[in-house]
C-alpha cells in the first residue's frame, strides 16, 4: 500500500509543478498590459490637503495638474500668510508611471499619483509612514 500512496503523491506533485507559472505575473505582462497612473484618464485636476507643520497649524496646499504637463501649486502657511503663494511650472512622469516630479519652481517635489489623490513623497522618493502619513495625501476636488 505504501508504494501506491507514494506514487500518487509524486504524480500529484508533478502535475501541480507543471501547472505553476514559470515567471511572476508582472514579468509576463507586456508594457501595454500594465496599467499606470499616467495611462489613466482621470489624474488631471486639482488636489487639496493640509500638510503637517512643525511650528504652525498646517500648510494648506492646492496642486493642479494639467494634461499638457503643466502644474499650478498654491501653498499657504496657516496663521502666517493671508493668501497662498502660487508657483507654476511643468512636471514630468517618473519611469514607474505613477510618480510625478515638479520642476525647480516646485522645488523638484515628487508626488505619487493614485485614484483621486496624490501623496507628497519624501526627498528620497519613499512614501510617508506612521501617524502623520494620512496628512501627506492631497485629495482630488471638483
Amino acid at each position: 500500500m505504501m508504494p501506491k500512496t507514494a506514487l500518487t503523491c509524486a504524480l500529484s506533485l508533478v502535475l501541480i509543478a507543471g501547472c505553476a507559472p514559470t515567471q511572476p505575473p508582472d514579468a509576463r505582462a507586456t508594457p501595454a498590459d500594465r496599467h499606470t497612473s499616467r495611462d489613466a484618464l482621470d489624474w488631471q485636476g486639482s488636489y487639496e490637503g493640509t500638510l503637517p507643520c512643525a511650528d504652525c497649524p498646517g500648510i494648506r496646499v492646492r496642486l493642479t495638474l494639467m494634461q499638457d504637463g503643466r502644474y499650478e501649486k498654491q501653498t499657504q502657511y496657516l496663521d502666517r500668510e493671508p493668501r497662498p503663494e502660487t508657483v507654476t511650472g511643468t512636471f514630468n512622469w517618473e519611469s514607474d508611471g505613477g510618480t510625478i516630479r515638479l520642476d525647480a519652481a516646485g522645488d523638484s517635489q515628487r508626488y505619487f499619483v493614485g485614484e483621486n489623490q496624490v501623496t507628497l513623497l519624501y526627498r528620497d522618493g519613499t512614501r510617508p509612514t506612521g501617524a502623520l502619513a494620512p496628512h501627506y495625501v492631497l485629495r482630488k476636488v471638483p
